[in-house]
């Protein structure tokens, strides 16, 4: 028995005006430690918001690298 899964957009993106690079994803995840603790997150970020993060945690990473190397010196 096969199971099949349609992959739905979320609206027509020439109707909306929105390209690419503007049109929003979504993720949510809960977890949950034994019975007591559980908790949820929800995100919602652009493909650009992406890029942006990804380049401020670039700029981030190399600017440690450089004060760890001046550290050592």
């Amino acid at each position: 028995m096969s199971t099949r899964t349609d992959i739905i957009s979320s609206g027509p993106i020439a109707a909306a005006g929105q390209g690419p690079l503007t049109t929003p994803q979504r993720a949510a995840t809960r977890l949950q430690f034994g019975e007591r603790f559980s908790t949820t997150a929800e995100v919602e970020v652009t493909p650009a918001g992406l890029l942006a993060i990804g380049g401020m945690v670039g700029a981030i990473l190399l600017g440690a690298a450089v004060v760890v190397r001046a550290a050592r010196r």
